[in-house]
């Protein structure tokens, strides 16, 4: 009979193959949606389904040990340190040394910080102020994926001590406590989604803690409550169909409903299928592939981002199938490799645990002072050429984020504090309203507020428009009217400044009636903004519009660095010829310009000369990205708003 070997803890819980296997099942979806979006759209799932099997696994070890009175503390610490730490570090040094050789000076500032924040584990908080999960510019953040082993750990701070407390005084009182705690955080999560905090929603802990509750929950039903006979092969096969649908195609049914919840109940309900009658779906996992990679999966997730990453890195694109399947085959030998001669000898009991912490201990300080050079040298600029290092400067650099201490609601809407000591929406008389492209000027319009006396609030949501008569979507729509309606009701608000990209695919906006608008003349949006501009007017406020700026359309300061550094040619333009800007944007400029009644700022005047719109000047990059402006330039366009700002207040 063929022997397996077990993973981590199992002795303590008893072993299941299928357990195995919904890990399996867990790193291959992320692999996928990490290697091509298209592949598995909801492949990023596979990160729930280890919250759910951890929350599962930690909490029946911890229940049964404090039942019999044996739990303790140190000794739970000691197991994770043991799972989580040497695979990590191991993973720390092998990438530390490539990136030495490999990134640009800004991304290498960026990887010492996310270094730290990884040993510290509170790499999601990191990830949440620097990024966006799903944006392009995060596909060059090697220890992006990270983000889910600080959720973890900060879960299992005060968790264990809870499920001791409870086992000891109410053991009763435990499920339904724990199932109440799980419900507030998917309460929390819901309302950040609504409230437009998809961000916060995906990265923290208070809004994923469900995900671990929802294990939680199914490792302390009572013995008469677990599932029996047919019910146990019924429930896995719902449960299966639950995940693959969503990983395979997850629909957001409401936007303030998790679309991570199917696979979530789904991962529930496979969890719940054991015992002898269990589900075909149970069985095909517990067979020997998936059990195998199962037991490879955690180093298989650390390795699997940074090998995709720096290869995109270093060859400046996506990688072709061809490409791929060696990734694949690479991360999955050194995920062997680290599973066998780092994981398995550091879980070893043989392996004293004094051990394992000075090694744990000694490998973290190291890489601590190593990223700490990393971040107060900028990023070792004397190894690069200066001009790849100063356009390398600008990469990731294209937007205000909003702390948590300024973030403020209005209505159902979230909003940020631009020089608003009180925090109060009431308090602003000036509102920077749009997008992305009305934030990435969020920091110098703070400084003009500052130095004006005036108290300021950002009201922003990416990917949507700020028009209520035309947007991208319903939900846009809905939102836009939502925002627009609270922007009524600020009475002291006597500006506001709206602010957006300008430039959208032919049948990308919607009316007010879900029809397809064809934009190809700009002429629906010049109305929707006039529509909005009159509104706001009627409500006694005046009007800023910030006017269109030419952007290149790709990660010109990362692939153009890139390209210098690694000796490529270029083969995409810096700039815009100014007759292809008139003929997208002058009937629109020309429409606002010779309107009296606003302020239209006129940044493309910063841009563009007579004969180009460029998006290098002076040696430095204009652009963080593909659109949005770099915040070192933002001083550039300080007189063309302050202008426009005083004509209006």
């Amino acid at each position: 009979m063929h022997t397996r070997v077990a993973s981590a803890d199992s002795h303590l819980v008893g072993y299941r193959a299928d357990i195995d296997g919904l890990r399996a099942v867990a790193v291959i979806s992320v692999i996928a949606f990490h290697l091509s979006r298209t592949l598995l759209p909801g492949g990023y799932l596979g990160v729930d389904i280890f919250f759910v099997l951890s929350g599962y696994l930690i909490t029946l070890i911890l229940w049964r040990e404090a039942l019999k009175g044996q739990f303790s503390i140190l000794r739970f610490y000691e197991r994770r340190i043991r799972r989580i730490m040497p695979a990590l570090l191991f993973l720390l040094i092998v990438a530390t040394v490539v990136s030495v050789f490999l990134l640009l000076p800004a991304d290498l500032t960026g990887y010492g910080k996310s270094m730290l924040a990884s040993i510290g584990f509170v790499a999601n908080i990191y990830f949440l102020l620097d990024t966006d999960y799903f944006s392009r510019a995060a596909e060059q953040k090697p220890l992006l994926h990270v983000w889910s082993l600080g959720v973890e750990e900060q879960f299992y701070i005060g968790f264990p001590i809870l499920i001791a407390a409870f086992a000891r005084f109410w053991p009763r009182a435990t499920l339904p406590a724990i199932a109440l705690l799980t419900l507030g955080s998917l309460a929390s999560n819901c309302l950040a989604l609504r409230m437009g905090g998809a961000s916060p929603a995906f990265f923290l802990l208070p809004t994923r803690a469900w995900e671990l509750g929802a294990g939680a929950i199914v490792a302390l039903l009572p013995p008469d409550r677990v599932p029996r006979g047919i019910v146990v092969s019924v429930l896995g096969t719902i449960g299966a169909f639950a995940i693959l649908i969503g990983i395979a195609s997850p629909v957001e049914v409401f936007r303030s409903i998790p679309v991570a919840l199917p696979v979530v109940i789904g991962t529930m309900l496979v969890i719940s299928a054991t015992g002898s009658r269990q589900s075909p779906f149970n069985r095909l996992l517990g067979t020997d592939p998936f059990v195998f990679i199962g037991l490879i999966s955690y180093s298989l997730y650390l390795w699997h981002w940074p090998v995709i990453v720096f290869s995109q890195y270093y060859l400046i694109r996506d990688l072709n199938v061809g490409e791929m399947m060696i990734a694949v085959v690479g991360m999955t030998l050194l995920a062997v490799i680290s599973w066998r001669y780092v994981e398995r000898p550091f879980r070893s009991r043989a392996l004293a645990a004094q051990t394992v912490f000075l090694a744990a201990a000694a490998g973290a300080a190291t890489l601590v002072a190593v990223a700490s050079v990393f971040v107060w040298s900028n990023g070792l600029p004397a190894r690069m050429s200066g001009e790849a290092a100063t356009i390398n400067a600008a990469v990731g650099t294209g937007s205000r984020r909003c702390l948590i201490s300024d973030y403020v609601t209005i209505g159902a809407a979230r909003a940020c504090a631009l020089n608003l000591p009180t925090r109060n929406p009431s308090d602003a008389n000036v509102v920077l309203l749009g997008n992305s492209h009305a934030q990435m000027y969020g920091s110098l319009w703070e400084s003009i507020f500052a130095a004006k006396g005036l108290n300021g609030l950002m009201v922003t949501r990416d990917g949507c428009m700020p028009t209520v008569t035309v947007n991208i979507s319903r939900d846009c729509m809905d939102l836009a009217k939502v925002n627009l309606r609270e922007l009524d009701r600020l009475s002291n608000v006597r500006t506001v400044i709206i602010g957006l990209p300008w430039r959208y695919k032919e049948n990308a906006l919607f009316d007010a009636d879900g029809k397809a608008v064809d934009n190809r003349d700009g002429q629906p949006l010049v109305l929707g903004l006039d529509h909005l501009i009159s509104h706001l007017q009627k409500s006694g406020k005046k009007v800023i519009l910030i006017g269109p700026i030419a952007f290149p359309g790709w990660d010109l300061p990362s692939e153009l660095s890139r390209s210098l550094a690694f000796g490529r040619p270029l083969e995409k333009p810096t700039y815009l010829p100014v007759e292809d800007f008139q003929r997208q944007y002058g009937a629109a400029i020309q429409h606002f310009e010779v309107r009296d009644d606003i302020g239209f700022a006129r940044p493309d005047k910063v841009l563009c000369d007579k004969s180009r719109c460029n998006y290098i000047l002076d040696g430095r990059s204009m652009f963080a990205d593909p659109s949005h402006i770099a915040q070192a330039e933002l001083f550039r366009f300080e007189s063309v708003f302050t202008e426009a700002l005083a004509t209006q207040h």
